[in-house]
This record gives structure tokens, C-alpha cells and sequence, in this order.
């Protein structure tokens, strides 16, 4: 059986850029996953992020891979703001990134972890292995989030009500009637993407109207910037907080962290996306659903509103509601660990090494938000966890990390770049 120090269960942005600090700083350690999965397999084509390009790189200890120079070496182009970043973009960079910094991911799953005498015990496709520590960076899939009213029927009727997070291609619905639930980014985008796929789309939303992001200012003064200085998670001070000082969001009390984390960077529309769907798809606001049954190969959903319930019948119903982080539905914990685990609210408890209460077992990204914020929602989180991390392993050993990697051959093809923010 294989003895590992210290290994990272998931390849996503998190993963990645937690293995590049470890293996930067010499530190014992792999990573298990196949490399940005539920980015690749599990968000539609044609998808764009809504994170600036500032806010929308991997992290590694020197930072030589960033997404500046990714778009250069590759004659891309780069602006800090105001230049959306497609997904086909994003990933590219990101296997780029994975070649240099982290060339050794083995695609695997985890199939069981559980706590042994001298560590933890992973059972994964091809192997069983022992690890001392584990970071658990398994990203958002397993907590995707459907209204009450539409459960049984994701559940039991997946060819009738979906997850925005189900479909990487939607052409498949050209020439049906299907309803997207939600106007945040995903429910507000998805219904764009079905609409320019040839889909007959409508979308239902709780809230009593849509909230778009602010247009991009090229020419923002210097008194917007001083009062909505830029940030990570959008502009203004309350947002540079989030974005800049998780550390100290684990300060305070923990209904009041659940409570900003529900309601922080709420549903909203990107700048961008605005035109594709403002005049060109009917929007229900203030409509709420009540029961969802299928009949006949569709779904009959009974809606509240102002003035009374309405039936709407659809081909098929899309939720863009979201992720709740639950660790009940992480299928490879084994029983007795999960029951360690203390949580708040289905989340695990975390120490300011992003470790649970079961020691040197370690969740990062969404799971983590509950107990250092907004941010960890979002790729920009991941410089933040991986280098919280890779100090704290190497602190555990009694040594200050020394972060320089190999210099790489991408790497010697890179020269220094000034590239002007402007837009493409």
C-alpha cells in the first residue's frame, strides 16, 4: 500500500493551484482527479465567466502562470476589465498552467476515504493508498441545489427537470419549450445559450426583478475609485474585504458569516450578458413555484404570483438555483468520518488552515465559504487556500517553504510583456 504525505483529492482550480504551492515548496504530495472535470464536462459550450480577467487566475507560488501571460505567449487578448473570458479561453489556460506546474495528476477517483490509526485510508479506481493529510478540493457538483417543489422530479424524471450544472451542450434542446428556473448568472446565461441554440425559452425567477452588474467604466474616476475601489468579487469596499481578508471573516460569529455568505454577491446578471436576453426572452419575476408533476413527457408546473397560481407547461425545466453545501452528499466519506466531522448548517467547521475538526483533513473552495467567505466561491479564492495551505504544511515541519519551481520550457518562452488595458 502507498504512503503519501499529504494528497489533494480533486484537479479543479483549487486542486491545481494547491498542488503548484506543495510542489513548489518541495513538499511531499499528489493530486487524484481528472484535471478540471466539472468545468469541462459539466458548463455549456459557448459559456463565458463572469470574473474579470484579473480575478480569473490559478495560483502558483512565483506567479508565472497567470492568465496575462497565458493570452500573450498565445497571442491573446488581455485586459484586466471589460474583456469577458470564454470558457474554451479559460480552459486552455488552465491544462497550460497544469503542464508547467503540476505535471503529475493522476486520473483517478476517490471512491472511500476513511480515517485510520496513522492517517487516512483512500480507495481509489486502481489502488488503495495512505496518506497522512488530505485537502479535499471535490468543487461544487455533488451540492447542486433544486427548489423544494422540483426535487421528486429531478430525482426520479432527470429527461424532465435538470441542473444548469448537467449539460455541456444545449443544442440538444433546439425546438423545445424549456423553462429555466433562476436569474442569477447560470439560470440568466443558460436561457441565453438555449434561446441562440433555437430552444423556445422562458425563465421563472422568485425575486421581484432582475439585478445586472454594473456597465464596465474605462474612464472611471478617480472618486468612484476611491468610493467602489476594484476588487476580486466586484467593486466597492465591502467586496475588497471579502476578496482580500478571508482570515478575517472567520472572526465572526457564525450565523452572521451564513448570513453574508447567502446573501454576498447575490443572483445577478453579468454586464455583458445583458443584451442577449433584456427583449429577447420572457422573464417571470416574482413567480414562484408551488408543485412540479410530469405528464405526457412534460412537466405541468403550478406557479404563484401577485395575483393568484397560473399553470405553466414546459418541455423541460432547467434550475439555475445553485449549490448547498452538504457533506451527507459526498458518496466517498466513509460513515464514521462524516459523523467526526462537526458542520454548521451541513458545512464543515474549519480551522484557519482550512482543517476540520477531524485533524489533517482539509476542505477548500465552496465548503469552505461558510467559514472564510464569499471569495472561496470563486476561482479567485484559490490563491488564498493554496497559500494558507502550503505555509501550514510546511510550518508542520519545522521549516519556512521555499517556493521556486524548474524553470519549464513554456516558461524560457515567455519575455517580459506590457499590454495595455484595453479592449480586444
Amino acid at each position: 500500500m502507498n504512503t503519501i504525505d499529504t494528497v489533494i483529492v480533486g484537479a479543479g482550480p483549487y486542486g491545481l493551484s494547491i498542488a503548484a504551492h506543495l510542489g513548489a515548496a518541495n513538499l511531499d504530495h499528489a493530486i487524484i482527479g481528472s484535471p478540471m472535470e466539472s468545468w469541462r464536462a459539466h458548463m455549456p459550450r459557448g459559456m463565458v465567466l463572469k470574473s474579470e480577467r484579473f480575478a480569473s487566475n490559478l495560483s502558483d507560488a512565483d506567479r508565472r502562470y497567470t492568465l496575462e501571460r497565458f493570452c500573450a505567449l498565445r497571442g491573446k487578448p488581455y485586459a484586466r476589465k471589460g474583456c469577458p473570458l470564454p470558457m474554451a479561453d479559460f480552459l486552455d489556460y488552465a491544462d497550460w498552467f497544469r503542464r508547467n506546474a503540476v505535471p503529475d495528476v493522476r486520473d483517478t477517483k476517490l471512491r472511500r476515504l476513511r480515517q485510520v490509526s496513522d492517517g487516512f485510508e483512500l480507495t481509489l479506481d486502481d489502488r488503495v493508498v495512505l496518506a497522512r493529510r488530505v485537502i479535499l478540493a471535490t468543487g461544487h457538483l455533488a451540492y447542486r441545489h433544486f427548489p423544494e417543489a422540483l426535487e421528486d422530479l429531478a430525482r426520479n424524471a432527470p429527461e424532465l427537470v435538470s441542473h444548469s450544472a448537467d449539460h455541456d451542450d444545449l443544442a440538444k434542446f433546439a425546438g423545445e419549450n424549456v423553462t429555466v428556473i433562476g436569474c442569477g448568472q447560470s439560470g440568466l446565461e443558460t436561457a441565453a445559450l438555449l434561446n441562440e441554440n433555437g430552444a423556445n425559452v422562458c425563465l421563472l425567477a422568485r425575486a421581484p426583478a432582475i439585478a445586472w452588474d454594473a456597465e464596465f467604466d474605462a474612464a472611471k474616476s478617480l472618486y468612484k475609485r476611491v468610493r467602489w475601489p476594484e476588487s476580486g468579487l466586484g467593486d466597492g469596499w465591502r467586496s475588497l474585504g471579502y476578496s482580500e481578508w478571508p482570515r478575517f471573516f472567520t472572526l465572526l460569529p457564525e450565523n452572521t458569516r451564513r448570513r453574508i455568505v447567502a446573501k454576498a454577491n447575490g443572483p445577478s446578471g453579468a454586464w455583458w450578458l445583458k443584451q442577449r436576453v433584456l427583449g429577447t426572452i420572457p422573464m417571470l419575476t416574482d413567480h414562484q413555484i408551488v408543485t412540479a408533476a410530469g405528464r405526457s413527457g412534460r412537466v405541468q408546473l403550478s406557479v404563484r404570483r401577485n395575483d393568484g397560481t397560473v399553470q405553466i407547461e414546459t418541455d423541460h425545466v432547467i434550475a439555475g438555483t445553485g449549490y448547498r453545501v452538504d457533506l451527507g452528499r459526498l458518496p466517498f466519506l466513509d460513515p464514521e468520518l462524516r459523523k467526526a466531522i462537526t458542520t454548521f448548517a451541513a458545512a464543515p467547521i474549519l480551522k484557519g488552515a482550512f482543517e476540520s475538526s477531524v485533524p489533517n483533513l482539509h476542505f477548500v473552495g465552496l465548503a469552505s465559504a461558510m467559514t472564510f467567505g464569499p471569495v472561496m466561491r470563486f476561482v479567485f479564492g484559490t490563491r488564498h487556500a493554496a497559500t494558507m495551505l502550503s505555509t501550514h504544511i510546511a510550518s508542520s515541519y519545522g521549516r519556512r517553504a521555499k517556493f521556486r519551481a524548474p524553470i519549464t520550457r513554456d516558461e524560457r518562452q515567455l519575455k517580459p510583456v506590457r499590454i495595455a488595458d484595453r479592449h480586444p
